[in-house]
């Protein structure tokens, strides 16, 4: 017959290993707990430095996007400005050419009136030929003889030498083109002189 053999002491010891195990367990998975409870804050950590440097990178680009922008816009007004004065170089280059000529030009003017009595009408002829052909040419490079007669005063246009006292016609109106004037594409080369009138009672 087997008899039982139950020793408390060895009970105890039993229940103290299988403690101690599930302390040795349980230890662990605390630790766990409070790293896994650690690693949000970090996280949200991260990505608040992660969106700092966007919101910085942002930035940066604005002010390169800013200056970009600047810079074309600058660019733009200097082909604008470099096709404005290529145009007008272009236009006026002959310009100085142009004012040396015209002394020649006045003085065919100058012969065909002191030609106009002459019995030799095909020298007269010739010279008036010789005079189309300037103008002509002239005229290729936009040059204009301007037509004054009558007109009104303007001293951008006109240099007043004489003034004739009348009534017949209204203040400060040109009577008589004494030298010629003329612009090239619009601008004046040379004013004409003029005479103009004067009138007794102005106001």
């Amino acid at each position: 017959m087997k008899v039982e053999d139950n020793n408390p002491a060895q009970d105890v010891s039993e229940d103290l290993t299988e403690k101690a195990k599930e302390e040795q367990v349980e230890e662990p998975a605390q630790g766990a707990t409070e790293e896994a409870a650690g690693e949000p804050a970090e996280e949200a950590g991260e990505m608040l430095e992660e969106l700092e440097e966007l919101r910085r990178k942002a930035q940066e680009r604005d002010e390169i996007f800013d200056r970009l922008q600047r810079t074309t816009a600058d660019f733009v007004n200097y082909q604008k400005r470099m096709r404005k004065e290529c145009e007008a170089l272009r236009q006026f280059a002959a310009q100085d050419l142009v004012a040396g000529l015209l002394p020649c030009l006045d003085n065919f003017d100058h012969a065909i009136a002191a030609a106009q009595n002459s019995p030799d009408q095909t020298l007269l002829e010739g010279v008036k030929l010789v005079e189309q052909e300037f103008v002509r040419v002239f005229d290729n490079f936009g040059v204009q003889r301007m037509q004054v007669k009558g007109a009104k005063f303007d001293p951008n246009y006109h240099e007043a030498v004489i003034e004739e006292e009348t009534d017949e016609v209204d203040h400060q109106t040109v009577l008589e083109e004494l030298r010629a004037g003329y612009t090239l594409n619009g601008r004046v080369i040379r004013a004409a002189q003029v005479k103009v009138s004067r009138h007794p009672h102005p106001s």
